[in-house]
C-alpha cells in the first residue's frame, strides 16, 4: 500500500470490530477521509484518536461519504444498518457506492441490493477471506460481485484492503463463494483434531505432530495461522466458535433450499454446538480441534 493512495477519497465505515478496526486503520494510513460508526462508542473513540471522524448513525455517515463500507456480524445487523432507522438507505444517493464486506446470506444481500437500487446507488458484495493478522497486513482475499464498472471504480479502495480481488459475478455470487470457503474452514479443526488424537494414541508428541502437518501436503494458510495457537492451546479468539457456527447455519440453510447434500458440514455444526452448549462459544473456533478429548476425559484442557 502506498501512502496517500486514497488521498481525497471520502469514505464511511460501519462496524469497527475485530476485522473492521484494522481495515479502518489501513484506510486512514492510505490518506482517506474516514467517517466511522459502530454500536460500541468505545470502538469509534479508539479510531477517532487515530484520525477517523465519528458519525452518530449509518445515515449520517452516508451523508458525508462517497463510498460506504460495512463489516458487520450477521444478516440482522446488515439489514439494520441498511434498512433500519438511521440506516444507509435513508440517505444514500445516485453516484454513491455501498460495499459490504460481511459474511451474510445471499437472500439478505439481495434485499440490500433492492434497497440500493431504489435509491439509485451502486452495490458491491465483497466478503473477505483471512484473519485479523491478514487484515492488518492488507493481505485479505476479497470475493467481489457487482457491476463491472463499479468494481473498476472501486479497485484502488479494494486494493488497500486486500492483496487480491476475485471477481465472481454480477449479483450474489461472491456470497456463495464465501460460504463455500467457510464450510471448509469450519471442518478443518475437526479433522485436524481427529488426526492429532490418533497420533497421540500412538505416542506422538503434540507439538511435533502440528509441525509435521504444517510441513506436509496438507499444510494450508489456515493451519499456518493457527499452528502456534494449537501448540499453546491458547484459544484467544480471532474468529470464535459462535461466528463459525453462524456461517455454517447460513450455508446449511442454502444447501437445504437447493437440495445440496452437506453431511460433513452438518457434523462440524454439531461439534460447534457442543462447545457453545458448554459456554465456550466465545473461544477461537480452533478449540473444536480438541473434540476427541471430550470423549476420553471428563476435564479436557
Amino acid at each position: 500500500m502506498s501512502m496517500g493512495a486514497l488521498e481525497g477519497w471520502k469514505l464511511g465505515w460501519i462496524g469497527a470490530g475485530r476485522m473492521g478496526t484494522p481495515l479502518c486503520r489501513r484506510l486512514l494510513d492510505a490518506g482517506a477521509t474516514l467517517f466511522v460508526t459502530d454500536t460500541d462508542p468505545a470502538r469509534v473513540a479508539h479510531l477517532a484518536a487515530e484520525g477517523a471522524r465519528p458519525a452518530a448513525t449509518a445515515a449520517a455517515l452516508a451523508e458525508e461519504s462517497d463510498f460506504i463500507l460495512s463489516m458487520v456480524p450477521n444478516d440482522m445487523a446488515l439489514l439494520s444498518v441498511v434498512t433500519g432507522p438511521g440506516g444507509v438507505a435513508e440517505e444514500i444517493r445516485p453516484g454513491q457506492v455501498f460495499i459490504d464486506l460481511s459474511t451474510v446470506s445471499p437472500d439478505t444481500s439481495s434485499h440490500v441490493a433492492e434497497a440500493m437500487a431504489a435509491r439509485g446507488a451502486d452495490y458491491l458484495r465483497c466478503p473477505v477471506s483471512g484473519s485479523t493478522s491478514t487484515a492488518e497486513a492488507g493481505a485479505l482475499t476479497i470475493f467481489a460481485s457487482g457491476p463491472e464498472g463499479t468494481l473498476d471504480r472501486c479497485a484502488p479502495l479494494l486494493g488497500v484492503l486486500g492483496k487480491e480481488t476475485l471477481r465472481c459475478g454480477a449479483t450474489e455470487e461472491a456470497r456463495a463463494v464465501k460460504l463455500m470457503v467457510n464450510m471448509i474452514v469450519a471442518v478443518t479443526p475437526a479433522i485436524i483434531g481427529e488426526a492429532l488424537a490418533f497420533g497421540g494414541r500412538l505416542g506422538l508428541d503434540w507439538t511435533q505432530m502440528i509441525d509435521a502437518l504444517s510441513r506436509s501436503v496438507v499444510a494450508s494458510p489456515l493451519l499456518g495461522y493457527k499452528a502456534e495457537m494449537l501448540k499453546a492451546r491458547d484459544w484467544t479468539p480471532a474468529a470464535d466458535v459462535d461466528l463459525v457456527a453462524k456461517d455454517l447455519d447460513l450455508a446449511l440453510a442454502v444447501g437445504q433450499r437447493e437440495g445440496a447434500p452437506m453431511p460433513i458440514s452438518a457434523l462440524a455444526r454439531q461439534l460447534a454446538a457442543a462447545y457453545q452448549a458448554s459456554g465456550e462459544g466465545g473461544l477461537d473456533f480452533f478449540r473444536v480441534a480438541t473434540w476427541p478429548e471430550r470423549l476420553l476425559a471428563p476435564n479436557p484442557r
